[in-house]
């Protein structure tokens, strides 16, 4: 969490004071003007952090107006930023040349120019970008496995992941989520982490929707890092009592040729060591004849688990939510989502997350619902 904050008071606020600085240098205004522009922009900087505070002193109404506000402006900044900084390359690149060579580009793209247009591209980027965050896509994966016999057929898997339920994401987004995983069919449900977010009460009574999906070999669930955030204790019951088998660093063996290993996310800490010797305790107890899906929030692959463990389900990241904002995400997880082969015939999926967190923004990263089925692999005729 004190990443978090590092991050958002010097990167954050540096994007503020950034956009701060391109109005005073857009815009001939006086010194009572550049303080009316810093008021909001202050204000709008610490939205966020102050709607947790009102939230958790039970003033609802005014944290909401707060979240949304706050929220919608660190999107809206982000992609500002996105289409500004090019700019400015390309004033740099044309003030380097007219130093270096005589008679070369003179011409720089104006002050205001330099602010008009990213801040037309963040509104319609946004707006796109609205309507992309609800439109949840069903992705198809088919896993050919000798350890599922012909007899027993497809097992249809289902994974939904960052949902973070709450603030954001309330009743009538979950019942859309739902209404996609009912409609797969499903043979087992898997969440992998950030079902919920926010402060409790924005959650709870969410609880009958989920218990609505009764697949016929169950549903499993492992904590994300956001888990920890809001507090253990309430998600875990949250979580308990939507239906899901929490698996706590514990293994679920389900019928005679599946097992589920979860691994409980580390929290606060965006890196623990104990947790690859957790992973490997875990498998050590495990039956390789039987295929082993194993649950993990954060997209990290153990090298000791290659070959152990056939398909590891993920989340986390969001393929960055708002694009480019993937590439600063693979610098920290460089697994690209979607399907990947290990090697040692074990594979990952990382998943774009089903819902949204912070922004109600998605840009090239629409959410999804994964249907993962696994097949008997089929022999070759000699």
């Amino acid at each position: 969490m004190s990443r978090f904050l590092i991050f958002y008071f010097v990167f954050y606020g540096g994007a503020n004071v950034y956009f701060y600085l391109k109005i005073w240098f857009a815009l001939p205004l006086s010194r009572r003007a550049r303080l009316f522009l810093a008021l909001p922009l202050a204000l709008l900087f610490s939205a966020p952090l102050l709607a947790r505070t009102l939230d958790a002193q039970g003033f609802e109404l005014t944290a909401e107006a707060a979240s949304f506000a706050g929220y919608w402006w660190m999107g809206l900044l982000f992609l500002f930023i996105c289409a500004s900084l090019p700019i400015d390359l390309v004033n740099l690149i044309i003030l380097t040349g007219k130093r270096l060579v005589k008679n070369g580009l003179t011409a720089t793209i104006p002050p205001r120019t330099a602010v008009i247009v990213p801040a037309v591209y963040a509104a319609v980027v946004a707006t796109y970008g609205y309507h992309e965050a609800r439109d949840i896509r069903t992705e198809q994966v088919t896993i050919q496995t000798a350890k599922i016999p012909a007899s027993v057929g497809r097992i249809r898997i289902v994974q939904i992941t960052d949902v973070h339920a709450g603030q954001i994401v309330r009743e009538q987004r979950i019942r859309e989520i739902l209404r996609v995983v009912a409609a797969t069919s499903p043979d087992l449900i898997v969440s992998t982490g950030d079902l919920v977010d926010g402060h409790q009460r924005h959650f709870t009574g969410l609880e009958p929707l989920f218990r609505e999906l009764r697949p016929r070999l169950g549903t499993y669930a492992v904590t994300g890092n956001h888990e920890y955030y809001i507090g253990l204790d309430k998600s875990v019951k949250f979580t308990v009592d939507a239906g899901f088998r929490l698996l706590m660093d514990e293994t679920a063996v389900i019928g005679d040729y599946l097992t589920i290993s979860g691994l409980a996310d580390p929290g606060r800490m965006d890196h623990d060591p104990t947790r690859e010797s957790t992973e490997q305790k875990l498998l050590a107890t495990t039956d390789r004849k039987r295929f082993l899906l194993l649950l993990k929030h954060r997209p990290s692959v153990a090298q000791a688990s290659l070959g152990k463990v056939d398909l590891q389900l993920s989340g986390h990241v969001h393929k960055g939510q708002i694009f480019p904002f993937n590439f600063l995400t693979w610098l920290a997880y460089p697994i690209r989502t979607g399907l990947t082969d290990l090697g040692s015939g074990s594979r990952i999926y990382v998943s774009r997350g089903t819902g949204v967190w912070g922004p109600p923004i998605r840009f090239l990263a629409p959410p999804e619902v994964t249907v993962i089925d696994l097949v008997p692999e089929l022999k070759s005729a000699r």
